[in-house]
C-alpha cells in the first residue's frame, strides 16, 4: 500500500490529506483532520453522536471510576498496567455525556495516576509493555477528544492540556520501529488489538497534530483490515470468528470511521455489525457457537475464563444504531439490554 499525507496551513487552520491505496479500492484525496483554531472546540465527530445514546443502554457500557488511590479495574491493589486503566476513560465518557462533573473528575483521578507515572521513554509504568501503552491511549483519546468537541472543553482545556505532551511522547515511543514491530508480531492473529494499536497511534496524532502518527495507525488498520473476511463480516480471531471480540473490531472500526471517513471501511463495519446482530439471541444473550476465543473456556485472563464483554456488544450495536439509525440494531440492543439486567 502507498500512502502520502500533505499538510496545508490557511487562516490558522490545518488541513491533513491523504492520498491512499489500499488492497480493495483506492481512497482518493480527502480530508482526514482539521484542526480549529486555538481557543475553539474540536470538530464535533463523536459528541453529537453519541449524545443520541438513551442513558438508560449508556449506564452499561459506561466502564468504572478508580478506587481512593486512582486505580481501576485490574489495577485495584497494586498498579500493574496502563491498560486496567481504561475503564475510567469509559467513566469520563459517560460523564461528558451527561454533563456530570462529578464522574469526569473522578475518572481523571485514573488519567493523574497513569501520566504521572511516565519515564523517559514515554511509557507509562507497570508492565512497560507497548500493548499496555496502546490499550490506554486508544481509549484515553476517545475520552479527551469527545472532552474537546463538547460543551465543558473550556472548563477543562488546561486539564486536558497538560495532558498533550505526555501523550505525544508515548505516542512516539509506540511508532518507534522496536515497538510497532513487536506489535505486528505480537498481535498478528488478533485484530482487535491491531485496531487498538491503530486507533492509540492516529488518535495521539490528532490530539497532538502530528501526521506522522496517523499513518502509523493506517497502517496498523491495514494489518487488521487483512484479517477481515468481507463474505460475512467476520474479523478472524485466531483464524475464526468470535462474537466478543467481533464486537471490540466492529466498535473500533467505527471509532475509526467517526475521525476518519472512508467509504471502504463503512460497507466493512456494516457487515461486520450485522454479522454481530445476528449472534443476539430472542432472549438477549449471546451466541458464542463456534467462537475461538471467548465463552467456551477457551481462554483465561488474570486468572478467569473468558467469558463474552456483553457491555462491548451491547457499545459496538448502539455505536451503529447511532451512526445508521439502523431498526435491527436498537431491537438487538434492547433485546441485549434487558439480558445484561436480568444477569445482573
Amino acid at each position: 500500500m502507498g500512502k502520502s499525507i500533505m499538510m496545508l496551513l490557511h487562516a490558522g487552520f490545518v488541513i491533513i490529506l491523504a492520498n491512499a491505496c489500499a488492497s480493495s479500492s483506492s481512497i482518493q484525496a480527502q480530508v482526514l483532520y482539521q484542526a480549529v483554531p486555538a481557543g475553539t472546540n474540536m470538530p464535533d465527530r463523536a459528541y453529537s453522536l453519541l449524545m443520541k445514546i438513551p442513558g438508560q443502554f449508556l449506564e452499561l457500557i459506561g466502564g468504572s471510576l478508580p478506587d481512593k488511590n486512582g486505580l481501576v479495574g485490574d489495577n485495584k491493589g497494586g498498579y500493574r498496567s496502563p491498560a486496567f486503566q481504561r475503564g475510567a476513560a469509559r467513566a469520563m465518557m459517560n460523564g461528558i455525556l451527561w454533563n456530570d462533573r462529578r464522574i469526569i473528575d473522578d475518572s481523571l483521578r485514573a488519567f493523574d495516576e497513569v501520566f504521572k507515572r511516565q519515564d523517559g521513554p514515554g511509557r507509562f509504568g507497570g508492565d512497560n509493555t507497548p500493548n499496555g501503552v496502546a490499550f490506554w491511549l486508544c481509549e484515553a483519546n476517545q475520552a479527551l477528544l469527545l472532552m474537546q468537541e463538547s460543551s465543558l472543553a473550556a472548563d477543562y482545556a488546561a486539564r486536558v492540556s497538560s495532558y498533550i505532551p505526555k501523550i505525544h511522547k508515548a505516542a512516539l515511543w509506540l511508532g518507534q520501529r522496536e515497538q510497532t514491530e513487536r506489535l505486528l508480531r505480537e498481535d498478528a492473529s488478533a485484530p482487535n488489538r491491531l485496531i487498538f494499536d491503530a486507533l492509540a497511534c492516529a488518535l495521539s496524532g490528532l490530539l497532538c497534530k502530528d501526521e506522522s502518527l496517523i499513518q502509523t495507525g493506517r497502517m496498523f488498520l491495514d494489518r487488521a483490515m487483512a484479517l477481515y473476511r468481507a463474505e460475512d463480516g467476520v474479523f478472524l480471531e485466531k483464524n475464526g470468528h468470535d462474537s466478543s471480540y467481533q464486537a471490540v473490531n466492529a466498535w473500533l472500526l467505527q471509532v475509526w470511521i467517526i475521525y476518519f471517513p472512508e467509504p471502504t471501511f463503512e460497507q466493512a463495519a456494516a457487515r461486520a455489525v450485522r454479522w454481530e446482530i445476528g449472534r443476539i439471541k430472542e432472549d438477549g444473550s449471546v451466541d458464542t457457537a463456534g467462537n475461538t476465543r471467548t465463552g467456551l473456556g477457551q481462554e483465561m485472563w488474570q486468572g478467569r475464563v473468558k467469558d463474552v464483554n456483553f457491555a462491548e456488544v451491547l457499545r459496538c450495536i448502539l455505536y451503529f444504531r447511532v451512526r445508521t439509525g439502523d431498526t435491527e440494531a436498537i431491537q438487538a440492543a434492547t433485546r441485549l439490554s434487558n439480558w445484561i439486567r436480568q444477569k445482573k
